[in-house]
C-alpha cells in the first residue's frame, strides 16, 4: 500500500502526473526544480521519496523515466480567493483550501487555480453562488470568453469584449448592467476552463 505524502511530495507529484498527461512524456529532473524552483539535487530527493513510497517508478539511468504506478483521475489545485461576479471584491482574500478536478479538465500545460463564487450574476451561465469556477493562469484572452479580471482594485468574473481600445465586461444575468472602460484599467489574470460544484 502507498505511504501517505506530504504536502510538499503531493504537489510534485500532481505536476508530475499533470506533465505527463499534457505531454505524454514524463518531466525531467530539472523541469521539476524549475517548477518549484528548487535545485536539481531538492527535486531529485522527491522524486526519491515518491519512488520509495510507491507512488512512481523510474529508471535512474535515464532522463524522462518517471512513470505512474496509478495514473491519476484528479489532481487538486488551490483555492486562491473569492470572486463575486457583479460587484467585485477585494484582491484577493485568503483561502486556505485545495479542489480536486478531473485531469481531463486540463487543458494545455500552465497554472491552475480556482475561485470560489459570490453571487449569481453570471447565473445564465449556469454559474451559480458557492461554485468554484478553475481558471488557467493567462494574461490575455479573446472576445467572448469568460475570464477573471481585476477592475479599480476588485476581482470579477465577466465575458470579455474589446473594440477599439474600449473594453465591455458583460455579466450572464439580464438584470446586471456592463462595465465599459478602457483597456488600460483592467488586468486579466485567467480564463475560465470550467466550474465544479459542490452538492451538499
Amino acid at each position: 500500500m502507498n505511504q501517505r505524502l506530504t504536502k510538499k511530495q503531493k504537489k510534485v507529484y500532481d505536476f508530475i502526473a499533470t506533465y505527463i498527461q499534457q505531454k505524454g512524456y514524463s518531466p525531467s529532473i530539472r523541469d521539476i526544480a524549475r517548477h518549484f524552483n528548487l535545485t536539481p539535487r531538492g527535486a531529485h530527493i522527491h522524486v526519491i521519496a515518491l519512488e520509495k513510497k510507491g507512488y512512481i517508478t523510474r529508471n535512474p539511468n535515464k532522463s524522462r523515466s518517471i512513470s505512474l504506478v496509478n495514473r491519476l483521475a484528479s489532481i487538486s489545485i488551490p483555492v486562491k480567493g473569492k470572486i463575486a461576479t457583479e460587484q467585485g471584491i477585494e484582491m484577493f482574500e485568503t483561502v486556505d483550501e485545495e479542489i480536486e478536478i478531473p485531469v481531463k479538465m486540463i487543458k494545455g500545460f500552465g497554472d491552475y487555480f480556482a475561485l470560489k463564487v459570490e453571487d449569481n450574476s453570471m447565473i445564465d451561465a449556469h454559474i451559480i453562488e458557492g461554485d468554484y469556477v478553475i481558471l488557467k493562469r493567462q494574461y490575455k484572452v479573446s472576445n467572448g470568453q469568460i475570464a477573471a479580471i481585476v477592475y479599480q482594485k476588485k476581482l470579477f468574473l465577466k465575458k470579455f469584449f474589446l473594440k477599439n481600445e474600449k473594453v465591455v465586461l458583460l455579466s450572464e444575468n439580464k438584470d446586471t448592467d456592463p462595465i465599459t472602460c478602457d483597456i488600460k484599467d483592467i488586468r486579466i489574470i485567467g480564463k475560465l476552463i470550467g466550474v465544479i460544484r459542490i452538492l451538499d
